[in-house]
């Protein structure tokens, strides 16, 4: 079934500067700690979705990977700003259960590296145990 007529979907970045007006708006977005999911890039031309820009990072060389991970560290460091405020009071109009929700669901701050390395390492300490047990 074709697309209707003015269909502005699925179509692609054609000039350099369309590409990196994309990016930058894609970048700022992220940096203000946003989640991927809810960008948009509406243009007369044509709309994208992150997904659709996600390919675009991955397979053009002119849009420099490192441009997107400095936008989340940013993005990571604006949420931790305000999680930080709100623990040492600066900010006490702060709702903690909302932000808790967000550093659970956005960072998986629930899931932490620190719970898998500890897990990880019990069972080599069992084995250690066992050995030194002979």
């Amino acid at each position: 079934m074709a697309a209707p007529k003015g269909n502005k979907n699925n179509q692609k970045l054609k000039t350099s500067d369309l590409k990196q007006e994309a990016y930058k708006q894609y970048c700022e977005h992220l940096a203000k700690g946003k989640s991927k999911r809810s960008w948009t890039f509406k243009h007369p031309e044509l709309s994208l979705t992150w997904e659709r820009m996600e390919k675009y990072i991955a397979d053009e060389i002119e849009l420099d990977p490192i441009q997107k991970e400095l936008a989340m560290a940013d993005g990571y460091l604006e949420w931790e700003k305000i999680a930080e405020d709100s623990a040492k009071g600066v900010n006490k109009d702060a709702n903690t259960a909302s932000l808790q929700m967000v550093m659970r669901n956005k960072f998986g701050w629930d899931k932490n590296e620190d719970r898998k390395d500890r897990e990880g390492f019990k069972p080599q300490v069992a084995k250690l145990l066992e050995i030194w047990s002979e």
